[in-house]
């Protein structure tokens, strides 16, 4: 039943039908969605009783094999859980408390587990910024992935650990990478929604993470007709990464085409979003707004964007676009204090800076060269040869971690900084240069010419 309500997406259904079934159960799941205390509260119990166990990275309790019963449980929180997250269902965070608490008291490890665990760990980091806890609870589900059998829940577990946790301990790329392989083992189990979610997923880090976008349209891109196949709202975020890449490079792809008329526009699809309260497609279309014109140069038209995606309640959850988003944020406040002196704008700036230093320590390829050029930026508000290190330091790191884009940024921000000083003209313009030839490589033909 639930398999069948799945692949007609009656997601609301499957969660009713669910939690009457768990009810019937005896397992505790309010009849009214909970509150950030109820959840809190919830997630404290399950920590506490999480505590009584020795679980090391090798999973070091004795396990036990579910019988058939219990088993057809742990598939039901499965179905649950997906369901629960298609419709960002405010029980996902207490039915995954309950999953972990009744896989540790009954020592079942099974793939299903894996999926509780990982979601332990993502909503340590989402709701308490306790990221030491949440990298715990993904390692754990990923000792357990190794020593079970692959299935679909396999698919599901390493969608949320590469896509929501290991992203802020590993490099962005690897996470990619685990990411692709993840969408080849998700065809061959035939849970062909998470796997084409995983592509997406993998293909936006690709495209964030400054692949050369020639061949990001030419390798990614061509899956489109698979996603749309299989996953809808996939299909709708891969087609704002294309719309973003033609607006770099100054071309059409029309990538519209494989919606058969139903969608023709980004206009469409923000209708399409709002009509169906669907946020996490609206934030989406709001940060690629945000990153085309930030790159474009055009910062007020980014600040704009920047306001609509944190008006959104969405907006404090940690996930792959937060990294760049508080990036942005950093420097476009820099960007402001130098033309208004406001305080408010110079805490904006230190606050991003801060985020970053903290995240440093848990994964310092993805985060070096960010902290250096918002370093350059603060530090040209007083000190312009002492902020000069700090720009070459993030040329270098962006450059050693293959983030061509960046680099290109650093340049152009050290070449603006420089053209305000007397008798640095030349050496701005050698910068800009600098600037236009990494933005070549990077394949943003339109930004380049500008």
């Amino acid at each position: 039943l639930m398999s069948s309500l799945e692949s007609s997406g009656k997601h609301f259904e499957i969660i009713e039908k669910g939690f009457n079934l768990m009810r019937i159960m005896k397992i505790e799941i309010p009849t009214t969605p909970p509150s950030i205390m109820d959840i809190m509260e919830s997630m404290t119990k399950t920590t506490i009783f999480a505590s009584r166990y020795c679980i090391n990275q090798g999973v070091g309790i004795s396990q036990k094999r579910p019988d058939k019963q219990n088993r057809n449980l742990l598939r039901l929180f499965d179905a649950i859980t997906v369901a629960a997250y298609s419709v960002s269902s405010p029980y996902l965070p207490l039915l995954t408390f309950e999953m972990v608490y009744y896989c540790l008291q009954n020592e079942f490890f099974e793939t299903e587990s894996a999926v509780a665990f990982a979601g332990f760990g993502y909503f340590h980091i989402a709701l308490k910024q306790d990221y030491e806890k949440g990298k715990y609870w993904a390692k754990i589900a990923l000792e357990i992935l190794k020593q079970t059998r692959p299935s679909s829940a396999t698919v599901r577990a390493r969608w949320m650990l590469y896509g929501h946790i290991m992203l802020w301990f590993i490099p962005l790329k690897e996470a990619a990478r685990k990411l692709f392989a993840t969408n080849q083992l998700g065809m061959k189990q035939g849970d062909f929604k998470t796997a084409v979610s995983a592509l997406t997923l993998s293909t936006n880090i690709a495209l964030l993470e400054g692949e050369n976008l020639l061949l990001l349209t030419r390798d990614r891109f061509s899956e489109m007709k698979k996603v749309v196949k299989y996953n809808i709202e996939c299909a709708k975020l891969a087609v704002l990464d294309v719309v973003l890449v033609d607006e770099l490079r100054g071309e059409n792809t029309n990538p519209f085409a494989i919606f058969d008329g139903k969608f023709s526009s980004v206009d469409d699809l923000m209708m399409d979003a709002v009509t169906n309260k669907n946020i996490n497609l609206i934030s989406n279309i709001y940060f690629r707004r945000l990153f085309l014109a930030f790159w474009e140069g055009n910062y007020d038209v980014a600040e704009s964007h920047l306001r609509d995606i944190s008006s959104l309640p969405s907006a404090k959850q940690p996930k792959l676009t937060t990294i760049y988003l508080t990036f942005f944020s950093g420097i476009l406040a820099f960007h402001r204090y130098r033309q208004s002196q406001a305080e408010k704008d110079l805490r904006l700036g230190m606050d991003a800076i801060c985020k970053f230093e903290f995240w440093l320590k848990f994964s310092p390829s993805n985060f070096e060269n960010k902290l250096f050029l918002l370093n350059a930026e603060q530090t040209s508000l007083l000190d312009i040869e002492e902020a000069k290190k700090h720009y070459e330091a993030s040329i270098k790191s962006a450059r050693d971690n293959g983030r061509v884009h960046e680099q290109g940024l650093a340049n152009e921000l050290m070449g603006k900084t420089f053209s305000t000083v007397a008798n640095k003209s030349a050496y701005a313009i050698e910068c800009l240069k600098k600037a236009r030839i990494c933005y070549l490589q990077w394949g943003a033909m339109k930004k380049a010419a500008s």
